[in-house]
């Protein structure tokens, strides 16, 4: 297979890709080793360690994972543009999907060790690249998620972001989000988001319980159906904040709840002002979504790797010794910057 010329051109063309500059495109292509796949290549292998990250440049791979009962499901197709090993990268956990190539393909493979390097001693590059990871995974989520809906797939626990994304973050970020925030105590039948409109903030639940619904259509006939609850800890509106788009599902209150609420034009604000904010708020919230992708594979069935994440998010939230992720420095004192945060805002 003939090797094509590839310049910085092509890789902005790819989706998500337009957020990285000229000279992060030509430095990726620069580190970057093209390579040739022929069918049958298994680039990364469920539950075994990744070294690099793939960028498809041509052809088809696929996306499968393991099930129970020793099947293989397939998940999905990827062609060119896609990002392939980022959460691996992002959490060091092993990967809960396989990816194989299916037609000759060309990818580009970048060492993680050198992209380590690279996001630790330039901090714009950082922002922007965690900002595409974001970007990425929120895409890949909601794509999960219209498949496991299809499939009649059960709702899963409510993920308690607060304390993955508290280990990223740092004081000085804390405490700009309490003076920055607005504190807000709503009452039951409330409704916060609402599906396919713009979502006004970013919120952080405090106290108190939260219903998620989606507006499902069949044979013309529109329901709502709870797909999850949500509890002390739990993040929402930061998916539609990252995509600059609409709710993919609604948010009622079901408990009185105390939320602290970060108006998005406040948030933009802060993110293009202060890179190294940027970040690390893109980062956490790429690592957030990453567990999320992973979490809802296990707890669906479709992935049979041993994964820790799922019963420590059992514990109580302030528990601070309570979540072991070694890619994730601080993770210790994350429960302990959220009672901060609490205290202060009382």
């Amino acid at each position: 297979m003939k090797t094509p010329q590839i310049v910085p051109e092509t890789l902005a063309e790819f989706p998500f890709f337009g957020i990285l500059n000229q000279s992060d495109l030509e430095w990726i292509l620069h580190q970057a080793t093209a390579e040739n796949c022929q069918p049958g290549r298994v680039l990364i292998q469920e539950g075994h360690p990744v070294e690099s990250l793939y960028l498809s440049l041509s052809g088809t791979l696929a996306v499968t994972v393991s099930r129970q009962d020793g099947g293989e499901q397939e998940l999905k197709r990827l062609f060119a543009g896609e990002l392939m090993g980022e959460m691996s990268f992002l959490d060091n956990h092993l990967p809960s999907a396989t990816i194989k190539v299916v037609e000759d393909s060309q990818v580009l493979s970048l060492s993680k060790n050198t992209l380590a390097r690279k996001l630790e001693i330039d901090g714009d590059f950082a922002s922007r690249f965690y900002h595409l990871l974001s970007l990425k995974l929120s895409d890949q989520l909601r794509g999960l998620s219209g498949l496991l809906t299809e499939n009649q797939a059960l709702p899963s626990e409510p993920l308690r972001k607060v304390l993955l994304v508290f280990a990223v973050l740092n004081d000085s970020d804390i405490a700009w989000m309490i003076a920055n925030g607005v504190p807000e105590k709503v009452i039951p039948d409330t409704i916060l988001i609402q599906q396919g409109k713009p979502v006004p903030a970013v919120y952080i639940l405090l106290e108190g319980t939260l219903g998620i619904y989606i507006s499902l259509t069949k044979n013309g006939i529109t329901t709502e159906k709870e797909v999850a609850k949500s509890i002390k800890g739990e993040i929402l509106g930061e998916m539609s904040f990252v995509e600059i788009g609409t709710a993919s599902a609604t948010v009622k209150v079901v408990e009185n709840a105390w939320l602290l609420a970060l108006p998005q034009s406040q948030l933009a604000a802060k993110l293009e002002e202060d890179r190294a904010f940027a970040s690390r708020f893109y980062r956490a919230i790429a690592v957030v979504l990453s567990n999320r992708w992973r979490d809802r594979l296990m707890r669906r069935g479709f992935a049979t790797l041993a994964n820790d994440l799922t019963s420590m998010l059992s514990e109580e939230i302030d528990a601070e010794d309570e979540l072991d992720f070694d890619v994730l420095e601080g993770t210790a004192i994350a429960g302990t910057r959220f009672d901060w945060m609490i205290r202060q805002l009382r």
